[in-house]
């Protein structure tokens, strides 16, 4: 293996010719001095004092105090650690990690030392040896092929000079070496230039290089690793192991000769060296962990310390990333979104390598086939992992897809979902498009494939310790490279049901129990400001008459929540979510208890923070702490926290929302068999799908839509599409971890109640579905339920809150019962003797006993009130006004 400069005598550092041009040189000075008088020597040398002081000062005016050296700070990198202190990210402007000359290899310092400066401990700066030898080189060569500056030159040039290639510059290049080597020792000097100089790719000094081109710490690199890197600083990119390794090989070698020269190793040990193969570990293309929680991280610092520091100050963050549960996060949100993606259908290849080139011959064809790379192909494969494919070759049966060094099948299974008939419907040859890996053989480098495609549909999640406020994971979208609009803090939108435990919470603050009653039925509410009507439906377009609020909440009744906020009042409820978290503005509309009001994925996470939270709100934050480059702690978290409401009303909620997992809208969850509680959402013509949930430790809320309002497609509710996110998600993060409790407050009873009265359950009341409902002491229902109530959860919803008698029989006013005659003409009816009351359902007729009382003393008369039983001879009379409408309530 010849060296790159080869030299006539290894053993001697002298080039070629230089003792006779040395002889020569110094005859030719005597011959010139000896005929001179004696008196210009003096006068010679008080010009040359006069010139050098006139020449030193003119250099002088504008070079640095090389002193300056000593607190000099080249930037650095900032780093991102995640919550356990592993690297997550780094942002620079020079990719630079500085270390001490001891981590820095003898190795490496002597072939820098041999191949940069091999006089670097004898020269007091410059070297005179130095440039006249590179004058002779250059000389020979007719153009500049070696430089005569020393280390220390370098160092002055690139610490104090500007890159210009002027004669001022180079004597001021001079001028700073011979200071700074008077100001520190030659150690100093050379962990300067280690940590200062380019090495190629963005990386500057060794420890940089060291990680990128070996991926391990500088004082860890062998022998052939060292002179590798020692050899790039001529001209990093040329020299660049990655970019170019042959010649980066035969620089390698070159420098471990030039180290047997100046005897820093043996001819054995270089050969040895030089026999090792040169191994690299190409870095994998940006694939980052959590780009959106990395950007929201960048944007705080920034706004902080200011873009100089965040780029070259060397700050070092330690964040509340949990790694784990990141990938968890990425895992199951990508997953999820695919999945609602194929339901909405297969959407034409949009990219065809042939058709981009349809200038090019058959044979043309194939070479670009051939040759063709993408970007992507550089990432490890396994099962489950996507990456694009390029079709080689495709028939109604099979397609075979280059994936790299990879050769893929696809067969008609891989596109079933697709419902499209065969392989050439789809697929042509030349395609490009999105693949997923259904199994995978290394040794034959053979994929199985199924066809996928990039989903146009958006999604965000966001997971937060609801006791420290520490925000553990965090997705803004499908993709960074797409869209850097982080939709988890960004993003506002309505939360549709979501919203609701919000307005259950306040009904609890204003002593309303979980048992308590609110009728389900059409319903028209004028807001106070608007004037306008609004009349809310269930998603299943149906009335349930009166109705429990677990029930109410369990099953997502929207009819139910806006008359429970009209009930409380908007104002107190509204105080109430912005303590819990919402700082977006939320307004005083009856559609507001549905989520018509938008907010961020952020801001209603946290608000459910304080269900497992015994009521206390912590402040979600990113960062733990921030330290400088010399460890100090600039900035510790010290997140607020407040009592937003007390322990037992907090675990009354977390109760009711249990139940929407274990008997509601969330059962997809239950699955997990694991404490958690949570809420589904869904917004008009399903263009939002939400659901926020919760386990002892952890809250995490799962947010799917399109960034541009437009339905996710028929029946995409909270339930379908965001809650199996959700549920991937924790499936992940608690296999094989302790089971946890949520914990109950000393001030809870449970008591056992019907689940459809809402009354106090006993064995006398022939209860068939009872629950252990949770209330805070004192409030427990004291009624005992009946037979009559009952029959009451029989009846339509416009009949139930009648009175009964104790037989059983309805019991109206006449103002009541004509009412309810002329606003259900089509469903109800009185008999033909006026004693009972006609109920017309479907196919059937049901028949109800009827008692109206009429109170004669409205009618002038002295008697008492009686019963009074409608006939033809004595009709109902009504003096009243018959409202259908709701006001809504200001308060």
């Amino acid at each position: 293996m010849a060296p790159e400069t080869p030299s006539a005598d290894l053993s001697n550092p002298e080039p070629p010719g230089w003792p006779g041009l040395k002889v020569r040189f110094l005859e030719a000075l005597r011959r010139w001095v000896r005929p001179l008088p004696l008196w210009t020597l003096p006068a010679g040398a008080g010009l040359a004092c006069a010139l050098g002081l006139v020449l030193g000062y003119l250099l002088n005016i504008d070079l640095p105090n090389v002193r300056r050296l000593q607190d000099y700070q080249p930037p650095v990198i900032t780093r991102l650690y995640s919550n356990t202190g592993v690297l997550i990210h780094q942002f620079a402007e020079e990719r630079r990690i500085l270390v001490s000359l001891s981590d820095i290899p003898d190795s490496f310092r002597n072939a820098i030392v041999a191949t940069e400066d091999a006089d670097f401990y004898r020269h007091f700066g410059v070297s005179i040896k130095g440039i006249a030898r590179a004058a002779y080189h250059n000389l020979l060569a007719g153009g500049v092929v070696q430089g005569g500056s020393t280390l220390t030159q370098q160092l002055a040039k690139l610490l104090f000079l500007k890159p210009e290639r002027t004669l001022r510059r180079k004597l001021q290049e001079a001028f700073l070496a011979m200071q700074i080597e008077k100001t520190y020792t030659k150690n100093e000097i050379l962990e300067f230039y280690c940590n200062q100089i380019y090495m190629g790719h963005g990386r500057y000094g060794i420890e940089a290089a060291s990680q990128y081109y070996f991926s391990k710490p500088a004082k860890h690199l062998t022998l052939a690793e060292a002179t590798t890197l020692a050899g790039v600083p001529q001209r990093p990119e040329y020299f660049s192991p990655l970019r170019n390794p042959e010649v980066a090989r035969r620089k390698r070698d070159h420098v471990l000769q030039r180290m047997v020269v100046a005897k820093y190793l043996t001819r054995e040990q270089a050969a040895a060296a030089m026999a090792e193969p040169l191994l690299t570990f190409k870095p994998a293309p940006r694939d980052e962990l959590a780009p959106y929680f990395v950007e929201a991280v960048r944007r705080k610092l920034e706004a902080n310390y200011g873009q100089r520091m965040l780029y070259r100050g060397g700050l070092e963050v330690f964040t509340t990333v949990d790694i784990d549960l990141q990938r968890a996060a990425n895992e199951a949100l990508i997953r999820g979104l695919h999945a609602i993606d194929r339901r909405q259908g297969f959407r034409e290849v949009e990219r065809n390598l042939l058709r981009e080139h349809e200038d090019l011959d058959p044979t043309q064809q194939e070479e670009l086939l051939a040759s063709h790379r993408l970007p992507d192909w550089r990432r490890p494969l396994a099962r489950g992992t996507r990456v694009h494919g390029l079709v080689l070759d495709v028939t109604d049966e099979r397609a075979q897809v280059k994936v790299g060094e990879w050769m893929g099948t696809l067969l008609p299974a891989g596109i079933k979902w697709t419902q499209q008939g065969s392989l050439t419907e789809v697929l042509e040859r030349g395609d490009i498009t999105l693949f997923s890996i259904n199994k995978l053989d290394s040794e034959a480098k053979s994929l199985d494939l199924v066809l996928d495609q990039e989903p146009k549909v958006e999604g965000a999640l966001v997971a937060i310790d609801p006791g420290s406020g520490e925000i553990k994971a965090m997705i803004g979208g499908y993709d960074f490279n797409r869209s850097e609009f982080n939709r988890a803090t960004q993003a506002l939108r309505q939360t549709g049901s979501a919203f609701k435990p919000i307005v259950y919470l306040s009904a609890l603050v204003q002593g309303l129990t979980p048992a308590d009653m609110v009728l389900d039925a059409p319903t028209v509410f004028t807001a106070p400001r608007s004037e306008e009507h609004y009349q809310p439906e269930n998603y299943t377009r149906r009335y349930y008459g009166l109705t429990t609020l677990r029930e109410a909440l369990e099953n997502s009744r929207n009819i139910v929540s806006v008359r429970l906020l009209n009930q409380i009042g908007y104002r107190p409820t509204l105080v109430l979510a912005h303590r819990m978290g919402i700082t977006s503005p939320l307004h005083p509309f009856p559609s507001t208890a549905l989520g018509s009001s938008e907010v961020s994925l952020l801001e209603l996470t946290s608000a459910y923070s304080i269900f497992p939270n015994q009521g206390i709100r912590v402040d979600p934050h990113l960062i733990k702490y921030v330290a400088g480059r010399d460890g100090t702690v600039r900035e510790k978290s010290e997140p607020k926290a407040e009592e937003v409401v007390s322990a037992d009303l907090a675990y009354l909620m977390t109760y009711l929302l249990e139940g929407v997992i274990t008997d509601g809208t969330g059962r997809r969850a239950k699955v997990i068999q694991y404490p958690m509680a949570g809420k589904t959402g869904t917004t008009d013509d399903f263009s939002d799908a939400w659901f926020v949930g919760f386990t002892p430790s952890l809250v995490c809320g799962v947010w799917v839509g399109f960034d541009q309002k437009q339905s996710l497609g028929p029946k995409e509710t909270g339930s379908r599409a965001a809650l199996p996110i959700w549920v991937d998600f924790f499936k992940k993060i608690l296999a094989g971890k302790p089971r946890e409790h949520f914990m109950k407050p000393r001030n809870v009873a449970f008591v056992p109640i019907d689940r459809e009265t809402g009354l106090r359950a006993s064995v006398e009341s022939g209860c068939k579905d009872v629950i252990l409902e949770a209330f805070a002491r004192g409030s427990e229902p004291t009624t005992f339920c009946s037979a009559g109530e009952h029959f009451r959860q029989t009846l339509p919803y416009f009949l139930q809150e009648a009175d009964l008698t104790e037989e059983g029989a309805l019991q109206f006013t006449p103002q009541q019962l004509l009412k309810l005659l002329v606003e259900n003409p089509a469903r109800i009816s009185l008999s033909r003797n006026h004693r009972s009351l006609l109920l017309h359902a479907a196919d059937e007729v049901r028949e109800l006993p009827l008692v109206v009382l009429y109170d004669e003393a409205r009618s002038g008369l002295q008697s008492p009130p009686q019963t009074f039983i409608p006939s033809p001879e004595r009709p109902v009379g009504v003096d009243g006004h018959i409202a259908v409408a709701v006001e809504v309530r200001s308060n």
